[in-house]
Parts: C-alpha cells; structure tokens; sequence
C-alpha cells in the first residue's frame, strides 16, 4: 500500500491542482427538498441512507418509482450525494438503481460536467484534511449540520485524471471485498439463525423451565464508575445503542470507555441485551466490557451452551419488549428476564447446535476481522491522499 501510494504520487504524473467544491461542481450544487406530501410510491433518499460510501435506501413496498414533477432534487446517475447533518461529510455516488430519486433536506447533492470529479470528491471529503475541515465549519445549534454555503468554499486538491482512476479503482477494490465480507457475516449468522429455527421445531418435547434455571442476568449501571487506586483500568462501556445500532450479533467495540471496578466487567462471551419496542437485540461481547443502563448482561450457567442463549434470545426478539419496563419497553431487569418461560434442549441437542454454530460465528469474526485490517489500509491510502497535497 505504501509503494502505491508513492507511486501515484510520482513525478511521471501531473501537479495536484487546488480548488473548491463549488468550482469543481459546475453543473449543481443544492440541498434535497423536504420529504413531507411525497407521494407513498416515490423514491426518497435521506442522510440515514447513506452509509459506507453506498446509498443503502430500498423500496419500502418494492414499487418505489423515479420521481415524475420537476425539482431540483431529482437525482441522476453519478451525482454525489453528502450528508449535511450529525454525520457530516459522509458520501455516495448515485448509481442507476437510485437515478430519479428524490434527495431530502439534509442531504447535497453535487453534480459536475466530468464525471470523475464526483468521483474524487467521494475520496477526498474521507481525508484527514477534509474531515479537519469539515470539524472546524460545522454548526451544532440542536446537531452537526453544515451548510451549503459552506460546502462550497472547500478546498479540494485534484490530481491528474489517470491517478483518479487509480485511486478509484483502488477504493473500490477494498470496498467490494469488505463489502463481500459483510455479506459473509450475514449469511453465516443466517445459517445459524436457520439452524436454530429448525432444531427449535421440537421444542414441545423439552424440559420447560425459566431463564433463571439456565442463565444469570444482571442489569447495568447507570454510568462509568470513578477511577480509584483499586485496580481498575479503562473498559468498553456498551450502552443500548451500541447493541440496537449494530449490524451483526457481536460487541466488539463501543462509543465509550471509562475506568470499572472488576465485578461490573462481563467477560467474553457474555450476551448483552438491549430492547426498545419494535424489538430486542442481542449481541456476543469480544472482549472484556460493562453494561450500562438499559443493557442486560446474560451469562448462561454452562459457557458452553452461550451459542444456543444467543440464538434463542435472537428468535425471541419481538417477545422480550413485554417484559421491559418504561413507555418505551427499554428497562430489562433481572429478575423479569429470570421469570420469563422458556423451552430448554437436553445436553445432546446444545452440544450438537454447538457444533455447528461456533465455526459458523467464528467465520463470521474472521469475515470482520478482515475488514478491520481492510480499514486500515484504507485509512493508510487516505493519508497518503493527503500527502499529495504538499509535493504540488
């Protein structure tokens, strides 16, 4: 990675040239419309559709259509999309999928006669100097929001059109493969979703008892502890959000982390549950870590059957709400969780389920493992974007 990023940064090629967003989109530069009297059918491409680098929005009813009135939001093929509030900067390249679309409110679009120009601006708004820039000119009245005005006095380092394309080429290699990797993820948690669905066919045969028989939950605290002489060190604190907001069933990471006294630390391995009313979430801890408010912490009492815990709680996900507390089903206590019924294998069907899920679910960690070292590198390619910008 290091001797192609020299390499597109060789003399052989042009000077970098400097720039604006707003020179460099000489067709249109405008926020989307507001999305209020759409009508149901009409595809609607909001800032919480854009993650990755991609535009994630479907069809709801899968009839979504290109819009048919006039407005400066409909978008077209190659066009870029930015998100102009809470994650600022975050961008995708329009593909044909979306052509037609309306873009909202909080989302510009910038469009250029060339179409590679969208194409770097994609790249480019990812570089520590943009995101250096975009941190200085964000407003934060209620959340980060940045203006167009301000958008459009960017400064922007182009390089010579035959290292765009190498940089594009590259990017897009290294998110086609963590893209396949994500799907990897996916379709490995399926499968073993699936498996558990079937063997669960036979529950009327099992012994019924209640999760308290089985497992051993406790509830979070409200907030980090105080840092003491006692021994505790930093921890991943994970709070419901980093359970509801994750894409797979796995907690290996989290937004904060504070000092903790060792008896809230859950070792690896322990399931952590979130709720809200459309639904729980479940996810396996990677690493050491404490619950806060609003998350509970399930150990079950063999450690080998944690594969059959997480995949029962997984299918019973709309059920779990109910016995949450609060308007918004979102306090789990313990003692509720132990009173809930539940249908239990004997040792043979857990050892048997076992054998089939952890090498799925380690397949599914070696899959994000990879896109951890992928990360990397992308983020060593984005720095050495930079650098270009200091030999013109």
């Amino acid at each position: 990675m290091h001797d192609f990023v020299a390499a597109i940064h060789s003399e052989r090629f042009g000077p970098w040239r400097e720039t604006t967003v707003g020179e460099l989109a000489d067709e249109l530069l405008t926020y989307g419309v507001h999305d209020q009297g759409l009508p149901d059918h009409q595809g609607v491409i909001r800032a919480g559709d854009i993650r990755d680098g991609r535009v994630m929005a479907n069809p709801a009813d899968g009839v979504a259509t290109a819009v048919t009135r006039r407005t400066r939001a409909v978008l077209r093929e190659g066009d870029l999309v930015v998100v102009l509030v809470r994650r600022v900067g975050d961008a995708a390249l329009v593909t044909g999928q979306h052509a037609g679309w309306i873009a909202t409110r909080s989302v510009g679009i910038v469009r250029a006669k060339e179409p590679n120009v969208t194409s770097w601006l994609r790249i480019w708004f990812r570089t520590p100097p943009a995101q250096a820039w975009i941190g200085r000119h964000v407003s934060a009245h209620v959340e980060p929001t940045l203006s167009l005005d301000a958008l459009k006095k960017m400064r922007v380092w182009v390089p010579p059109r035959e290292q765009i394309d190498k940089l594009c080429e590259l990017v897009a290699l290294i998110e086609a493969k963590m893209d396949l990797n994500r799907q990897i993820t996916a379709g490995t948690v399926a499968v073993a979703d699936a498996c558990h669905a079937s063997w669960a066919r036979h529950r009327a045969s099992w012994t019924s008892c209640t999760f308290g028989a089985v497992a051993r939950a406790v509830t979070g605290k409200s907030s980090p502890g105080t840092s003491s002489e006692g021994g505790d060190t930093d921890i991943a604190w994970v709070a419901p959000a980093d359970i509801l907001g994750a894409t797979t069933p796995y907690v290996g990471h989290a937004e904060h982390w504070g000092p903790a006294e060792p008896n809230a630390v859950c070792e690896p391995g322990t399931l952590l549950v979130a709720s809200r009313p459309e639904g729980a979430r479940t996810a396996i801890t990677l690493v050491p870590s404490a619950p806060r408010r609003g998350v509970l912490a399930v150990r079950p009492t063999a450690p080998e059957d944690r594969w059959w815990l997480l995949h029962e709680l997984r299918s019973r996900s709309d059920e779990i709400p109910k016995i949450a507390q609060g308007r918004s089903a979102r306090e789990i206590t313990g003692r509720a969780f132990a009173r809930l019924g539940v249908a239990w294998p004997g040792p043979d069907v857990r050892r048997r389920f076992r054998a089939v899920a952890e090498p799925l679910h380690a397949r599914a960690r070696a899959a994000l493992d990879e896109n951890r070292t992928l990360a990397e590198l992308l983020d060593v390619l984005l720095h050495g974007v930079s650098s270009g910008t200091r030999r013109s």
